[in-house]
């Protein structure tokens, strides 16, 4: 379960370099790249050149959150579970919120599945107590 949750963690990474990438404007990124971000309302300026400066670098530093998650978590290690937890309940309210003022089936998807990932992630630390 843990590699489910860890390929999960590196496919929201893969998508937050992309879009990062995409509004730096470095390569031609495809229009269905920018659609990820601005479903989860990260990047609802991506037209305002003066928020680029500032979106880019922080969708980079979360994907990098997300990688440390993701190879903590392949590798079995008891700090990427706690690591995750933390990461995941903290983001776990902006979420909702989210998912509260626009829903979508994007929005919704990812929040029931961070949610779950939280439970069970809490459920199987608590076990090993």
């Amino acid at each position: 379960m843990l590699r489910l949750i860890a390929a999960f963690r590196f496919g929201k990474a893969i998508l937050l370099i992309a879009a990062g990438i995409a509004i730096l404007k470095i390569a031609g990124i495809p229009d269905w790249v920018t659609r990820f971000p601005r479903a989860m309302s990260f990047l609802e300026k991506l037209e305002d050149p003066h928020y680029r400066h500032l979106l880019a670098p922080a969708m980079f530093a979360y994907a990098t959150l997300f990688l440390v998650e993701g190879i903590g978590l392949w590798m079995e290690k008891v700090w990427a579970e706690y690591l995750t937890i933390i990461a995941t309940a903290s983001f776990l309210p902006f979420e909702i919120y989210e998912a509260m003022k626009r829903v979508t089936a994007l929005r919704l998807t990812i929040l029931v599945l961070n949610a779950a990932i939280l439970i069970y992630l809490i459920w199987r630390v608590r076990k090993k107590i």
